[in-house]
């Protein structure tokens, strides 16, 4: 099995996406602007009506703002899509559209959007799966050391062998979820848009043996972006915006949604400003390491799917 080349697919990710920097802004603008927007709109409500709802302890109102959420995150797929398959065929070298004003929504955006889709729900299927089984293991052990339902937080907390499990048990499932989302998620744009197809499995297949090389690549390309937007993130709300305070009740929880609302229009172009970055590191990234695993001719058409 190939391995991933870590440095030389690094220097690429850089060496294309600010070589071609000028590009990538024409052909994602639109999408981004658009993206921009409708989280701006879909977010200001959601914020107004999740904080109402924590400072009235109202369940079906916070059920209600997430539901709409869910529909927002759905639908905003397609404009993904869009930006996925541009940047995706410019980094695999593959003729790249010329317009400025890019918003095609052709077979491929479809195919992309349907791929984008399936990861999605994979990704929740098995998050959902992995904390069932680790709240099953958990009671296990908790009723093992007497811990009741009952039990206080308190209670819970003070016996150190079940704090150390209920620790164990988090890690398992950040590490587990990490794991399949590196291995599913860097080769599904190159794998969709190369091979016209949808297959999470394909991606899968090709990664085998790599993923500490795939996560040091997803971490050097993403994580300098990333640590200058969260910097910028504490300086306009607090240390609390990339780490959350667990212990704050609901009216602290309320007055910090609320906060995050005014800061909103910021916030976005921070986002819109950042875009062109964030999808070409991480997109051409991905090209190159498709490229490595599948050299040109080596495609397996959509046929033999």
């Amino acid at each position: 099995m190939a391995k991933v080349p870590v440095r030389k697919t690094i220097l690429f990710s850089y060496g294309f996406t600010f070589g071609n920097i000028g590009a990538i802004i024409g052909q994602i603008w639109l999408p981004v602007l658009l993206l921009t927007l409708g989280s701006y709109y879909v977010l200001s409500p959601y914020y107004e009506t999740m904080s109402r709802a924590l400072a009235e302890d109202n369940a079906a109102l916070m059920g209600q703002a997430s539901v709409g959420m869910l529909f927002y995150l759905v639908a905003s797929l397609i404009l993904y899509a869009m930006i996925y398959v541009a940047v995706t065929r410019a980094a695999l070298g593959l003729a790249p559209r010329k317009a400025f004003l890019n918003l095609s929504l052709g077979i491929a955006e479809w195919r992309m959007y349907g791929a984008l889709l399936s990861f999605g729900l994979v990704m929740a299927l098995l998050l959902l799966m992995i904390s069932l089984g680790a709240g099953l293991i958990g009671g296990i052990v908790l009723g093992l050391f007497g811990v009741t339902a009952g039990s206080s937080a308190a209670a819970v907390s003070a016996n150190p062998v079940v704090a150390s499990v209920g620790g164990m048990i988090s890690l398992i499932i950040v590490c587990a979820t990490l794991y399949v989302f590196v291995r599913l998620y860097v080769l599904l744009a190159p794998v969709t848009v190369a091979e016209e197809r949808i297959s999470l499995g394909r991606g899968w297949q090709l990664t085998a043996h790599n993923f500490w090389r795939l996560f040091a690549v997803l971490l050097a390309v993403l994580g300098p972006v990333m640590l200058v937007i969260a910097l910028c993130e504490v300086a306009l709300l607090g240390s609390e915006a990339i780490i959350p305070n667990s212990a704050a009740t609901a009216a602290q929880t309320a007055a910090r949604m609320d906060a995050m609302r005014s800061q909103l229009p910021l916030l976005h172009v921070l986002s819109f400003v950042f875009s062109p970055l964030l999808f070409g590191l991480q997109l051409a990234a991905s090209a190159f390491v498709y490229r490595t695993l599948v050299p040109p001719g080596g495609e397996r058409p959509a046929s033999e799917a």
